[in-house]
This record gives C-alpha cells, structure tokens and sequence, in this order.
C-alpha cells in the first residue's frame, strides 16, 4: 500500500490482478502493511530487501555499513531478479 497516495488508481508501477492491486517499492519510503483490520505499520527495510529477492545476510552486511534511508534507496532502485528472469522466459516462449 502506498501511504502517500493510498486511493490512487493512476501511480506510477501499480500492476492490477483479478481484482488486487499491488504497488511498486519505490525510494520513497511511503510503503506499509496492512496488519489484521486497522493497524497499518510502515515496511521495514529488511521487508523491502526481502521482497527484492535478498538474503537475510546480505541485508546484514549492508545495514552494517548504511542508514536506514540508504537501504530503503537500494531497495527501492533493486530490480527483482526472478520477475526479469520469469518476462524473458515468456519472451523466449513468444519467439518460439
């Protein structure tokens, strides 16, 4: 969910499916989660590492050495690896 602007249907990187819509992490630290009925609680930047495919130990090993800021930016400007490798997949299965 996007806490800037949480009744767009218009922003930039929102995908919709069967009725649900997802959100693009972005730099903007403005992501949460809704937990259980009414309690919305910002991603923490371990949640945003995750969701871009990175182990807990690489997360460790760069919260060491950066801010919270600094890793919500890295997350932010990740490009997930399985999403790239699952679109060339269906390039390729196109091609064929």
């Amino acid at each position: 969910m996007d806490t800037a602007i949480p009744n767009s249907k218009t922003r930039r990187g929102r995908v919709q499916d069967n009725g649900q819509t997802c959100g693009t992490l972005d730099t903007g630290s403005n992501h949460a989660k809704v937990e259980g009925k009414y309690r919305i609680r910002k991603l923490t930047p371990r949640e945003c590492f995750r969701l871009q495919g990175w182990t807990d130990d690489y997360f460790d090993k760069a919260q060491f050495v950066n801010s919270d800021s600094q890793l919500y930016k890295q997350a932010g400007n990740g490009v997930t690896v399985t999403v790239i490798e699952a679109i060339a997949r269906r390039f390729n299965d196109d091609t064929d």
